[in-house]
C-alpha cells in the first residue's frame, strides 16, 4: 500500500510525547515530513531529512510564527496543522477551587488547551491555504462528556469541538477543519503548574472499559492519518470522530480509581 501522506509536509505540537509524537512517527511512517513543535525538545533516532524540532510555548503567537516559519524555510510547504498539546486538571472538582486558584487555573489550562490551538491554526493559515491543507485537533470523550475531566477541562474540551466546528465553516473550501477524540490514554498529561500539580496518575483497568483494553497513543495515530490524508478530501470537515473504546456508552467509574488521570 502506498504510503498515504507521501509529499506532504505537518507541524505537530505537544510532539515530544504522548498522542503527539505517536502522531509525529505515524507521518513520518506514512511518508510525511515533519516539524514537531513542544516545550521540550522532540529528538528523533534516523530521518534526519524528514524530522526537524522547535522548542517553543503554544500560548504564544511569535513562537506558534517561528515553528510555522522554520517549516516553511526547511521543508518549503505546509499541508497539516496538528493542534495537540495540552494539559490536565487532574479532576479537581469545582468546590476545590478558592475563588483565585479557579482565577489563575483558568487562565492556564485554556490558554495551552484552546488559545494554543487557535494561535497555531492561525500562524499556520496563509501555508494551509496555499496548498489546500487541513488541521486536526485533539479533542477528547471530555469534549461531549462530563465526569471524565475535572470542570476546566471539560469546559476546554467542550470549547475545541466549539471551534473545530467553526473553523471548518469559515475556512472551506481552502482548509478543512476536524479533531479526533481519544478516551482514556496513559499520556502522563501534565497537570496545572499554578496549582503545582503534577502528571496526573491512575486511572480505569482493563475491566473498566466495554473493550476490556486501554488504549495506547500509537492506536490514535491511524485516525490522524486518515483526517490528514487525501482519501478524506471530500467528505470530512468539520468532524469531530470519537474514539474512546467505548467510554462514553458506559460513562465513568471514579470509584474503581486509584487516582485521576488524563483522558486524551
Amino acid at each position: 500500500m502506498a504510503p498515504q501522506l507521501d509529499g506532504k509536509v505537518a507541524l505537530v505540537t505537544g510532539a515530544a510525547g504522548g498522542i503527539g509524537r505517536a502522531v509525529a512517527e505515524r507521518f513520518l511512517a506514512e511518508g510525511a515530513r515533519v516539524l514537531a513543535f513542544d516545550r521540550r525538545e522532540a529528538t528523533l533516532a534516523g530521518k534526519p531529512e524528514a524530522w526537524a524540532a522547535v522548542t517553543g510555548d503554544v500560548r504564544s503567537p511569535a513562537d506558534n510564527e517561528r515553528a510555522v516559519a522554520h517549516a516553511l524555510s526547511r521543508f518549503g510547504r505546509l499541508d497539516v496543522f496538528v493542534g495537540n498539546a495540552g494539559i490536565y486538571d487532574n479532576r479537581r472538582s469545582f468546590r476545590g477551587f478558592s475563588p483565585a486558584e479557579l482565577d489563575r487555573a483558568f487562565d492556564e489550562l485554556f490558554a495551552v488547551d484552546v488559545k494554543g490551538y487557535l494561535l497555531g491554526a492561525r500562524a499556520a493559515l496563509d501555508a494551509l491555504t496555499a496548498t489546500r491543507g487541513c488541521i486536526v485537533f485533539t479533542s477528547s470523550v471530555s469534549g461531549t462528556h462530563a465526569g471524565f475531566g475535572g470542570v476546566l477541562y471539560i469546559a476546554a474540551k467542550h470549547a475545541v469541538n466549539g471551534l473545530t466546528r467553526q473553523l471548518a465553516l469559515e475556512l472551506a473550501p481552502h482548509v478543512r477543519v476536524n479533531a479526533v477524540a481519544p478516551g482514556f490514554v496513559p499520556t502522563g498529561l501534565s497537570g496545572i503548574e499554578c496549582l503545582a500539580q503534577g502528571q496526573g496518575s491512575g486511572g480505569p483497568t482493563p475491566a473498566d472499559m466495554p473493550l476490556q483494553a486501554i488504549a495506547q497513543p500509537q492506536d490514535y495515530a491511524a485516525a490522524y492519518v486518515f483526517l490528514a490524508s487525501d482519501a478524506s478530501a471530500r467528505t470530512a470537515t468539520g468532524t469531530v470522530l470519537a474514539l474512546d473504546a467505548g467510554t462514553a456508552v458506559r460513562g465513568p467509574r471514579p470509584a474503581s480509581w486509584d487516582a485521576p488521570g488524563p483522558t486524551g
